[in-house]
């Protein structure tokens, strides 16, 4: 199994060239602080892993409210 590089790291580009199963579970088998330098390590469009949420702290609101666009363009419906 070649998890591991000359130098003691993780071997990222050989994890990603997995089959889906054997990918499974070979993260599966990693240690904690494996998984964390994986992830570190892992170019973001190279992933078999899903997207993951980041949580940001604004001060303002963003995007607007989807219900109140959709009520107001069927009250302009029904006027017309």
């Amino acid at each position: 199994m070649a998890l591991l590089k000359e130098d003691g790291g993780l071997d990222v580009e050989w994890i990603n060239k997995l089959p889906i199963e054997e990918y499974m579970n070979t993260l599966g088998d990693l240690t904690q602080e494996q998984v964390k330098e994986y992830m570190s390590k892992v170019p973001i469009d190279e992933s078999n892993e899903p997207m993951r949420a980041i949580n940001v702290d604004s001060n303002f609101d963003v995007g607007v409210n989807a219900d109140d666009i959709i009520n107001n363009l069927r009250n302009m419906c029904k006027r017309k």
